[in-house]
């Protein structure tokens, strides 16, 4: 079913014409009991003035619509939004434009949010406006919900633009950021695996924008053996953050370091490559 303008329109009778703080900007393209769970704990916020926008994408977009609803009922605060295209570079985007807070903030479908999340990052982008993306530091939690680690990522602009170079020093789904920016940069144009990180080098081009992470704890990260979980260490990962730093090697600025960054990263496709192949 390809996205039914009528429908989106339909959910938005009773929204309140009083635009929120905070759009939560979540996709989907699987409808479990960790997609409850994540839901819930973005509407048990006790900061109160938001609304979520959940992309449903895939074949099943229709019935994952349905199970939010039959969930959570008419609450206002959820909206969904429903589209055939799965890959969520493009969920991720349209989900920015059915936003309406200036403040969007991300997760997971099968994370979950302290319930102090919003509070303790709203409070931190009221006080520094020159700052347009939020992070924090997050725990990592198997599938049954049990903490396994804590961990705890540069907090200040500057370690974090270096750490740029090497990995991704911001961990996506905690994050909060000003929509207007990111739209300015022209939203997520990514690869597959590596949304974020082609997201945050372009937004680093510009010195005058800012990133942060918080030292608490904002996210329970769920680390899982599905396919989410395993892309984040696959040579098509790498391959996509190797491109993009090979588009800021070749656009000028720090060539050296974005030179050694796009051969580290190419290295490490070979190797993943190689281990690969004697696993056949």
């Amino acid at each position: 079913m390809m996205l039914n303008e009528q429908m989106v329109s339909e959910q938005n009778i009773g929204l309140s014409e009083t635009i929120p703080a905070v759009t939560w900007l979540i996709c989907t393209n699987v409808c479990n009991e960790l997609l409850h769970e994540a839901l819930k704990s973005c509407l048990d916020q006790s900061f109160s003035d938001f609304e979520i926008v959940l992309v449903a994408n895939g074949p099943d977009s229709s019935e994952i619509e349905a199970q939010v609803l039959f969930w959570f009922g008419t609450d206002p605060r959820i909206r969904v939004v429903i589209t055939d295209v799965r890959y969520l570079t493009f969920s991720l985007t349209l989900g920015l434009h059915h936003a309406r807070a200036e403040l969007i903030a991300r997760m997971d479908s099968d994370d979950i949010s302290t319930l102090d999340r919003l509070d303790l990052q709203v409070a931190f982008m009221q006080a520094h406006p020159d700052v347009a993306v939020l992070g924090s530091a997050y725990e990592m939690i198997n599938n049954q919900g049990i903490s396994q680690k804590k961990i705890n990522l540069p907090t200040e602009d500057k370690h974090i633009r270096q750490k740029l170079f090497l990995g991704n020093p911001i961990c996506h789904p905690s994050v909060m950021f000003r929509r207007k920016v990111v739209l300015a940069a022209g939203g997520y144009l990514g690869y597959i695996f590596a949304e974020d990180y082609d997201l945050w080098v372009r937004l680093a081009r510009n010195q005058r924008i800012r990133f942060a992470n918080l030292k608490d704890v904002c996210l329970k990260y769920r680390m899982s053996s599905n396919t989410v979980g395993l892309s984040r260490r696959s040579r098509q990962t790498y391959a996509s953050v190797a491109a993009s730093q090979m588009r800021c090697f070749l656009l000028g600025q720090n060539r050296i370091l974005w030179g050694f960054a796009t051969l580290l990263s190419f290295m490490k496709v070979i190797a993943l490559s190689n281990k690969k192949s004697k696993d056949l």
